[in-house]
């Protein structure tokens, strides 16, 4: 079944509204000689009015989390083109992120990850991947958050993919926690390859900070693995419902 005509409309309309809010941030950063000032003026504003314009509502366990340590690696499951605004409209200031390579060159994606100093790692070159992720360590050492999906790609389905290791690598260089965002039932905004986000209400768990102090590279594989159980536990017993248990 197609996506209405209404979604449709949202979608254009929050994809529409990029524009004047960067021309805002933009101005914000010239005004106050702040660059960042006006980063975070768009990456707090845009997201949500994304999800708002969407018809898109958040319910969400342990938003304390959010904010509890920063700066933090903020990883979240990938489902489909929209959860990464999900996440953006959480972490809301002082983050930049990881995306693929080819995101580069689309006119959205790139623009808004050339705004917000993201790197774009090719999986095809290890040197350049290596560079892209030295940039986001350097700028986690001055404070800012990285947001990233550790699977790498959306996934199909509701299982949770296997996770690379470069936010963990990332955290680990810069000394900073990580904090995993565990979004449930995000196919109730967007099938997988979907351009139109659809209304909804999504389900988000944001689990403690994780410190990786002490962690070493030989246990990484191990480490890593006990983080992605932390998001198959959270999916099979969610917090708040009766079987559930608590992150807070």
């Amino acid at each position: 079944m197609g996506d209405s005509p209404l979604a449709q409309l949202r979608t254009f309309v929050g994809l529409g509204s990029l524009v004047p809010v960067a021309a805002g941030a933009v101005g914000i950063g010239l005004l106050t000689g702040d660059r960042r000032r006006g980063v975070n003026f768009f990456t707090s504003t845009w997201p949500q009015l994304m999800l708002t314009t969407g018809g898109v509502s958040i319910r969400t366990f342990g938003a304390e989390n959010l904010r509890s340590q920063r700066p933090a690696v903020f990883i979240f499951n990938h489902r489909n083109s929209f959860d990464v605004f999900i996440a953006a409209a959480l972490v809301r200031d002082d983050w930049t992120a990881v995306g693929k390579k080819e995101l580069e060159n689309d006119p959205v994606a790139g623009t808004i990850g050339r705004f917000v100093d993201a790197a774009f790692i090719d999986r095809d070159d290890p040197q350049r991947s290596v560079e892209g992720l030295r940039k986001v360590e350097a700028l986690a050492r001055r404070g800012i958050s990285v947001i990233i999906a550790p699977e790498g790609t959306r996934a199909d389905g509701s299982a949770v993919g296997a996770f690379k290791k470069g936010p963990f690598r990332i955290a680990m260089a810069a000394g900073i926690p990580i904090v995993p965002i565990v979004i449930r039932n995000a196919e109730a905004i967007g099938d997988r390859h979907s351009k139109t986000l659809r209304s909804g209400s999504v389900d988000v768990a944001v689990l403690r900070p994780i410190a990786v102090d002490g962690w070493t590279v030989a246990e990484l594989d191990e480490r890593i693995a006990e983080v992605r159980q932390l998001y198959v536990d959270t999916l099979q017993h969610w917090p708040g419902t009766s079987d559930g248990v608590s992150h807070r």
